[in-house]
Parts: structure tokens; C-alpha cells; sequence
């Protein structure tokens, strides 16, 4: 998620247990900054090996188990640079409310999460919300606001209920596509492995969805309005990664090699080689298009260079990008 959404969600947390109205705005501090604290995992970079700032970002600084040492170290720094007249001990219950969020609602997005680390590398994918939505971050910004001002909890619990409500949609809205796509493929053979429906930015009217049957994976945007037709809007049909075939020069004892295990885990192995580019490998979660396949990232292969790491490619396309699909939301052009 967003670090505005982390932040104004750890805040509205550490509100929550302050036992003093008059320490509001204190513990919205603490709690704000320790929201958004595990995303300082980002600086966890190599110059050499591009894979690890994706292997480490979202791992341990956000597990469950890491969160009483993260929130003490933030805490700490909190008490020895400003708070050195209050206890310990309540800058560090707000600072714990505030880092327990961010790790869970970064969960609800469709990236992954470690949150279970280091038990299992397993990354914890909900579906259930974009990685940046204002439904979200919007009432609770007001209810922190309001709160700071008047000094009273009551603005921090309607925010906070009007954004459980909000994510309990996007709930029930994903097992909407889920059930489209689902129904869609009910007759088809060879019968789908899996499925997926992966939330748009800003919205949980439009899905992306994936579905993998046989040697396939067939992706398409689904609309399901909170009142309405169900809308389906045909996507791509691509092949599925097969090393092999699509790269026999890549040794299996080679870094690069490696490298593509290594991304399989992150995209939680929705691979496919990109049509435009023949020796790069596409993340199928995340298109500049709801139902496209223009990547956001890539790895780019090199046989003669196998030994060395991939490289790793953000997204270079000319297509117009529709990441937010106002037309999708508002209704243009379907059929289902």
C-alpha cells in the first residue's frame, strides 16, 4: 500500500489505544511514522544482483513476528529525539499499534507480503484492495485530522469503521470476478489450475483477472458494479514460461537460471515471455492495461552472459496506460 494510507492508518491505530485526549496528536506521530516504517526496507538494494530488493521488500520488517522489535526501534528513536518527557512505555504502545497495521494491509494488496516470515517464504496476497486507493486513505486522513483538532476519539471510530467497510467490499467484489471468471470457464477443457482476480488502482469495481489451464494463461478485465450487469472485457491468451523452450540456452546450473527461480517466487510463478521483447520474462500480475499484457517490470535474459544476473526492466511501453480504467468503471463499451 501506499505510504500515505500506512501512515494515516498507523495513526489512527496508535489514537486508538492513547489513553489521554491530550496526547492525541503525540500518538498520531509515533503512529503515523512507525505505519510507514517497515517501507525503509526499500533501501535493502544491490548493484548487482537487481532480485533482492524484491526478495527482501515486504519481508521481515513486515512479518508478525518482527513487529514488537520494529515498533521498539522506532519508539525508541521517537523517546531519545522528541518524546524524552513521556514514558517509554506509551510511546511505544502507540508505536506497536502503529507498525502492527502495515504489515496486514499490505497483505490486502495483490504484490505479496511475507507476513509469516521467517516460518515460510509463502507471500501473503488477499486481493482484496489496490495498492493505491482513495476510498482508503481518504476518511481515515479526515477522521485523523478532525481527532487532532478536537481531541476526541470519535472522528478516528467512524473513519476507522467507514475503512472496514470499504475493505469487507473489496472482499466480497473479489469473489465477484473470482465467480465470473469462474462461470466463464465452467464447460471448458482442459479445466483451469487456478484463478485470480487482482484489484485495479483506485477502485474495486474493475478486476484483472488471470485464469491458468493447460499450457495457457488467459487474462481479462471483469467490472462488477455495485449495481448492475456484470461486464467482461476480452483480454490476451499467452503461452506459460516453459525454460526449455522458450530459453534452451539458459543452463539450469547458471545465475541466471537462478535468477528466473528467483522471479517465479516473487510473481508467484504467472510468467510468460514478452511478445514485444523475446528475451525478456513478464510479470502477468500487473499490466499498463487491466486486461493487457504491456509489463510494468520485466527480467531481461542474456546467454551470453548467463553467468552474470538478469536485468531487471520497468515498464518502457508506448501504450497508452489505463492502470486507473474510468471507462471500465463507468461502463464503456462491454459485453458479457
Amino acid at each position: 500500500m501506499d505510504p500515505v494510507s500506512q501512515g494515516v492508518l498507523g495513526a489512527a491505530a496508535a489514537i486508538i489505544v492513547a489513553k489521554n485526549k491530550h496526547k492525541l496528536r503525540q500518538a498520531a506521530m509515533v503512529g503515523g511514522a512507525a505505519g510507514m516504517a517497515p517501507d525503509l526496507d526499500i533501501l535493502f538494494q544491490s548493484s548487482h544482483d537487481p532480485l533482492l530488493a524484491l526478495e527482501l521488500h515486504r519481508q521481515f520488517t513486515h512479518s508478525l513476528v518482527f513487529i514488537p522489535f520494529g515498533a521498539l526501534i522506532v519508539a525508541t528513536l521517537f523517546w531519545l529525539l522528541i518524546f524524552r518527557k513521556e514514558t517509554v512505555k506509551s510511546i511505544y504502545l502507540y508505536s506497536i499499534a502503529g507498525y502492527a497495521t502495515h504489515g496486514l494491509l499490505d497483505s490486502c494488496t495483490s504484490y505479496g507480503t511475507q507476513l509469516l516470515w521467517p516460518f515460510t517464504h509463502l507471500r501473503v496476497a488477499w486481493d482484496s484492495i489496490g495498492i493505491i486507493d482513495p476510498f482508503v486513505t481518504l476518511p481515515l486522513l479526515i477522521g485523523l485530522v478532525m481527532a487532532c483538532v478536537s481531541k476526541t476519539k470519535a472522528w478516528i471510530y467512524v473513519a476507522v469503521l467507514i475503512f472496514f467497510t470499504y475493505m469487507g467490499l473489496g472482499v466480497v467484489q473479489h469473489h465477484r470476478a473470482i465467480n465470473v471468471v469462474e462461470n466463464l470457464v465452467m464447460t471448458d477443457f482442459p479445466r483451469p489450475q487456478r484463478i485470480r482476480a487482482l484489484p485495479s488502482i483506485g477502485n474495486v469495481i474493475v478486476w484483472r483477472t488471470l485464469h491458468e489451464a493447460g499450457e495457457k494463461y488467459f487474462i481479462n478485465a471483469v467490472a462488477v458494479p455495485l449495481f448492475g450487469e456484470v461486464r467482461l472485457y476480452d483480454g490476451r491468451v499467452v503461452d506459460k514460461l516453459k525454460m526449455q523452450y522458450h530459453f534452451p540456452e539458459i543452463k539450469p546450473d547458471s545465475v541466471q537460471f537462478n535468477d528466473v527461480s528467483r522471479f517465479r517466487w516473487f510473481t508467484d510463478n504467472w510468467l510468460a515471455v514478452d511478445p514485444q521483447h523475446p528475451d525478456r520474462i513478464i510479470d502477468l500480475r500487473y499490466s499498463t492495461q487491466v486486461e493487457g499484457i504491456q509489463p510494468l517490470w520485466a527480467i531481461q535474459l542474456d546467454s551470453d552472459k548467463q553467468h552474470h544476473h538478469v536485468k531487471f526492466i520497468r515498464n518502457t511501453s508506448t501504450i497508452k496506460s489505463d492502470i486507473v480504467p474510468f471507462d471500465k468503471i463507468f461502463g464503456a463499451t462491454f459485453f458479457y
